[in-house]
């Protein structure tokens, strides 16, 4: 009578802490999709639609009360690229703001942390900040008869930067109204005052010294320039400084990582 071989039970390879963390963030990202997107996915259109009407309607506006561009010809042109930026932040720093506060059960699996949910909401709002502004380059150079930029990478960068900057600043500020809730008030009541201090509806340049280069610290206003800088010619880069605003927010980020690992039983607690 043979004597059958025992053979040990196949072991699967225990998952690394990475893939982990990437299956995490994109059950996370397919969560946030169907949540905000419906049933059929036809709601994620509004997410697409909702900054590229907003950014169309506050371009429309200014060609009605007849606002004449201060650099070039093209008056949507010229504010179209200018209020790209601002409408970019607005979305991805609110959106990654209120991720928390939304997917708060989702921090009751072990596996799930909190950059995790950060992390998911940045990559679905940076994708639609993305198709914005493939589509505004489609209406602009159908619109215009001179759509002509002077650096097509420079203007992918910038647009990438304040991608950068605003998901880096929104994890700061997202860590900061779970510790304290009020907070969420105070960062749409500093919206508008962006978009006066980010150089959308004056001339940067036009300043005096030396308020200019306090007007220069405003990060969004360093991506409003150099998207203008990449598409014109002659547009001045007196206060152009990109190595500030990659530093700005890298350091945003940074800080708010560490902070998050420092604090995070408080801020699983609150």
């Amino acid at each position: 009578m043979e004597i059958t071989p025992v053979t040990e039970p196949i072991r699967r390879p225990r998952a690394s802490p990475l893939a982990i963390n990437a299956a995490a963030i994109g059950a996370i990202l397919l969560r946030d999709i169907k949540l905000r997107a419906g049933r059929y996915y036809t709601g994620f259109l509004m997410i697409l639609l909702m900054p590229l009407v907003h950014l169309l309607i506050v371009v429309t506006a200014f060609h009605l009360f007849g606002r004449l561009a201060p650099q070039g010809t093209d008056q949507v042109v010229y504010f179209g690229l200018s209020i790209l930026p601002f409408v970019i932040y607005t979305y991805l720093t609110r959106q990654t703001i209120i991720s928390l506060a939304e997917n708060r059960p989702l921090l009751y699996f072990n596996r799930v942390k909190v950059f995790d949910i950060l992390l998911a909401r940045g990559i679905l709002e940076a994708a639609g900040s993305v198709v914005v502004f493939f589509i505004l380059v489609c209406i602009l150079a159908v619109y215009s008869t001179d759509f002509s930029p002077r650096d097509w990478p420079g203007i992918v960068f910038a647009v990438a930067a304040t991608i950068y900057f605003s998901f880096s600043f929104g994890v700061a500020n997202a860590l900061i109204g779970c510790v304290l809730p009020v907070w969420y008030l105070l960062f749409n009541f500093s919206i508008a005052a962006f978009w006066l201090a980010s150089g959308i509806v004056f001339f940067p340049t036009a300043i005096p010294d030396p308020y200019d280069r306090w007007r220069a610290l405003n990060p969004l206003l360093q991506c409003v320039e150099w998207i203008r800088y990449s598409y014109y010619e002659d547009y001045p880069d007196k206060l152009l400084n990109i190595p500030y605003l990659i530093t700005f927010a890298t350091a945003c980020l940074a800080v708010s990582l560490i902070a998050e690992r420092l604090a995070r039983r408080v801020l699983l607690s609150k």
